[in-house]
């Protein structure tokens, strides 16, 4: 796992994508009326700009000390007890966002497949076969990651079929409508839907190629998503008009319903059975994420991960025994995002320049 130069350039493409494809690309277009409305795809265009900006002062940070990891970065830069310290906080948002993730997954699974299966049971599913593959080495998952990115070629072309649907282009204009401030206000909601991008912070050692290359990649992976997410987001608000979109909660699946062909029905069901794949691989990655969090666990890596598993499904059935705990739950995953993604990595740019502490300075 610690093995240097063992992913790709596309390795890493495939990683990062794919854990930011997630549940919150289903709702984001219901989230966007209560702010941008008509302009939310605009929104997601300067989410995109905004996450550029973190993924600089990410890979700034990274390139300083390229051979360690974002837990051993904080330790080497904060001390063994203030670094372990900032390590669980790390640990402790990597755990709840994997256990919200499944609590999505185990709704939307919930209402529109399974609908008399108990959520505990598909949770629990869930678990089993991301654990299996959490355990495995970066580089096998790595290998999985890039080989289910095909069935992005099956999404987009499943969504070819909403052109046939009556497509209103002035949902969408004129340009501009909302105001910069709700366009902006707007943007945040899309930068916490497409959160994930964190995951580089423990893929830059393992780099074949690092540099101003893996800033490419990383901007080309944060591209393709700013895109996808825009697609979608556009596709829903020319499709759906403003009071609809308001009241749907997953209009990303809800487009799809209308559609029936004389061999081919439901093509909702067959959207969310390829979308299942991407929200799987964001568990697992959070579980690895979390594992390599915890650097003073000193046991075998798969007893961790086990450790790790049991408490994300732990958490995802306490959060499901209370539906008005879950929107709380939301917003502490959301303020426990900006701590973790956001100010961490400029605290800690910020002072290894203060203290002027670069790898170099590190004894092997």
């Amino acid at each position: 796992m610690s093995q240097t130069g063992s992913l790709t350039n596309w390795q890493i493409f495939f990683l990062m994508t794919q854990t930011q494809v997630g549940f919150a690309i289903l709702t984001l277009p219901n989230t966007l009326q209560s702010t941008s409305k008509g302009d939310g795809w605009m929104s997601v265009l300067l989410a995109g700009v905004a996450l550029q900006m973190f993924l600089v002062i990410i890979w700034l940070l990274l390139r300083r000390f390229p051979n360690l990891n974002y837990a051993e970065i904080t330790k080497f830069l904060l001390g063994k007890y203030v670094g372990n310290f900032v390590n669980m906080i790390m640990y402790l948002y990597f755990i709840v966002t994997a256990s919200f993730v499944l609590l999505r997954f185990a709704s939307i699974i919930k209402e529109h497949l399974l609908t008399i299966t108990p959520y505990w049971v598909i949770g629990l599913l869930m678990m089993l076969t991301c654990t299996y593959l959490a355990i495995s080495d970066i580089r096998i998952i790595a290998r999985f990651f890039g080989l289910i990115s095909i069935l992005f070629l099956f999404l987009f072309g499943i969504s070819f079929f909403s052109f046939l649907l009556p497509l209103d282009l002035h949902h969408i204009l004129p340009l501009g409508n909302t105001g910069i401030k709700e366009i902006a206000i707007g943007s945040k909601d899309c930068l916490l839907a497409i959160l994930g991008f964190e995951v580089i912070l423990f893929l830059y050692p393992l780099a074949s190629k690092k540099g101003t290359t893996f800033l490419k990649v990383i901007t080309w992976a944060n591209v393709f998503v700013t895109g996808l997410t825009t697609y979608f987001v556009i596709l829903c608000i020319m499709i759906f008009s403003e009071s609809v979109l308001k009241q749907i909660k997953y209009p990303v699946i809800y487009f799809l319903r209308p559609l029936n062909f004389q061999m081919v029905d439901r093509i909702d069901l067959l959207f969310i059975s390829i979308w299942i794949v991407p929200l799987a691989a964001s568990i697992v990655i959070y579980i690895y994420m979390s594992s390599k969090s915890l650097s003073f666990f000193k046991g075998k890596p798969y007893r961790l991960v086990l450790m790790n598993s049991t408490l994300i499904f732990v958490l995802f059935t306490i959060a499901k025994k209370d539906p008005d705990s879950q929107e709380l739950y939301s917003n502490f995953v959301e303020y426990l995002s900006y701590a973790v993604v956001f100010a961490i990595p400029c605290i800690l740019l910020l002072f290894s320049y203060l203290v002027k502490k670069r790898e170099k300075e590190v004894s092997y």
